[in-house]
């Protein structure tokens, strides 16, 4: 597997581990070794990285700059290969055709299809990890919240649930080659979500609604690049308009139900906690 190293492929890993898999990770970083896995460097061949593999779990962004063509190595080694499944991780924003990500996730999808066994297609709506980046910093900082479209609902998912399915679909040969919609169990808007994390906290947390305008000029002035951006806030502005449909995907393929955002809020609860409040 490649991206063995970030947030869903270390979980993925000790899934298989724990399930008595031999693994092969990879990684475009060594610097963090995984247990009970061998670490080879995403530039290795790809029929080195695929040789005796019967399952490939891909993560895009270890692939390197030129990540379409890497992959086309990689489905090519498979298809040569003992590989009989492939689970690429790809973004719900790849069915959205005005997407500047979901543009580039569906050429990576159509490079996938290359491959001749079964091909899972994994479409995440936005991690609820995301929720620490946006809010953490103001809220420990000064006890608030903002962002745009502060009150469109939402679905976000907890990243284990991801990496949970993405080793359930490694290990078994029951299900059917297609694309997987990965959705929290319930919807939410930002405000609501804002809401558990102050009764979480025990205390009130103010929430401002910026403009999108103000989200493109902030994240552009650290570095953010524009299409990473458009892309965030193209993911508010289309459930403005055609709200996401909770997924039954999560508790189908793992056999449990999905985790809900005050589940993940309560295992990630330090993140948010004013510095007032760790003493």
């Amino acid at each position: 597997m490649t991206g063995a190293t970030g947030t869903v492929g270390r979980r993925v890993v000790e899934q298989l581990i724990r399930a008595g898999a031999q693994v092969r990770a990879t990684s475009r970083s060594t610097s963090n070794p995984l247990p009970g896995t061998g670490t080879i460097l995403a530039a290795a061949p790809a029929d080195d990285l695929l040789a005796g593999c019967i399952a490939a779990f891909v993560v895009t962004p270890a692939l390197g700059p030129a990540p379409a063509e890497r992959l086309r190595e990689l489905v090519g080694a498979a298809n040569e290969g003992t590989v009989e499944r492939v689970v690429l991780l790809s973004t719900a924003s790849a069915s959205d055709p005005l997407s500047p990500t979901g543009a580039h996730h569906r050429v990576l999808e159509e490079t996938a299809a290359e491959f001749a066994g079964a091909l899972h297609l994994l479409r995440p709506v936005p991690f609820a990890l995301n929720t620490i980046h946006w809010w953490s910093p103001t809220i420990r900082a000064a006890g608030f919240a903002e962002g745009p479209y502060i009150d469109v609902p939402m679905t976000p998912i907890d990243e284990v649930d991801v990496a949970d399915v993405a080793a359930r679909l490694l290990l078994s040969r029951d299900e059917p080659s297609g694309i997987v919609d990965l959705t929290g169990p319930q919807t939410l808007s930002s405000r609501a979500q804002i809401g558990v994390l102050a009764r979480l906290l025990g205390t009130p947390i103010a929430v401002r609604e910026i403009t999108p305008e103000d989200v493109h000029s902030r994240l552009s002035a650290v570095g953010i690049p524009s299409a990473a951006v458009e892309s965030l806030l193209r993911s508010f502005s289309l459930a403005a308009e055609r709200p996401v449909r909770v997924s039954g995907a999560v508790e189908r393929i793992t056999g449990r139900p999905a985790h809900t955002y005050e589940q993940w809020a309560e295992r990630n609860l330090d993140a948010f906690r004013w510095p007032m409040m760790e003493e």
